[in-house]
């Protein structure tokens, strides 16, 4: 079984720390830094790409109310890191118009819903997937150098090492969603700003 410590652990690996962590909560340097990294990188892992494992469609719950201009006011999946595209019922076609907008409730307590023209519509999204037991091999190997990226300079002080972890996670990502691309139809974005701001790299995604 892999867990969120063996994820961490692989990324200290690869930065030569001397201390791997036996859990995130430890309060040692490298739990610390880690805890601190872990969810923001997964997340954003997970909704740069569209990928098969993360994929999840549900009917969306029609809240009423819509605001002026649109038919129906959708609740926005609680799980959702990206809405990919809805179906709607009676339509065939795969574009059909949504947006996301912000809203709040009596208490002015703010949320997210989805709003769309047609009814009973189903959502197909990629979802925050919190087991690492579910996470492809591939994507444990490139969120373990986007994790080891991240806390180089902070560990390391390494100019050198922070350089080559940047340059591996670019690769290792590429890779990965090469991979997830040939389980299913995927669709190709653009280098994650986090990763071309961080040592410049201009590798090009597959």
């Amino acid at each position: 079984m892999t867990s969120e410590v063996d994820i961490c652990n692989l990324a200290l690996l690869r930065l030569g720390t001397r201390s791997t962590i036996s859990s995130l909560t430890e309060g040692s340097t490298e739990s610390n830094a880690c805890a601190h990294v872990y969810a923001m990188l997964r997340d954003l892992l997970l909704s740069s790409h569209p990928w098969t494992f993360a994929s999840q469609r549900v009917v969306l719950a029609d809240l009423g109310s819509p605001p002026i201009g649109w038919r129906h006011r959708y609740a926005y999946p609680a799980n959702c890191l990206k809405a990919k595209k809805i179906h709607g019922s009676g339509r065939s076609s795969d574009h059909i118009p949504f947006t996301i907008s912000g809203d709040a409730d009596q208490q002015g307590n703010p949320f997210k819903v989805i709003l769309c023209d047609f009814p009973k519509a189903e959502l197909i999204f990629t979802a925050r997937i919190v087991t690492p037991d579910l996470f492809p091999a591939h994507f444990i190997e490139a969120l373990s150098w986007m994790i080891a990226a991240e806390l180089a300079n902070a560990l390391c002080c390494d100019l050198a090492l922070s350089q080559y972890a940047v340059q591996m996670a670019s690769q290792s990502v590429a890779a990965s969603r090469a991979y997830d691309a040939n389980e299913g139809l995927a669709i190709k974005d653009p280098l994650p700003d986090w990763i071309a701001a961080r040592g410049h790299v201009r590798a090009e995604w597959k």
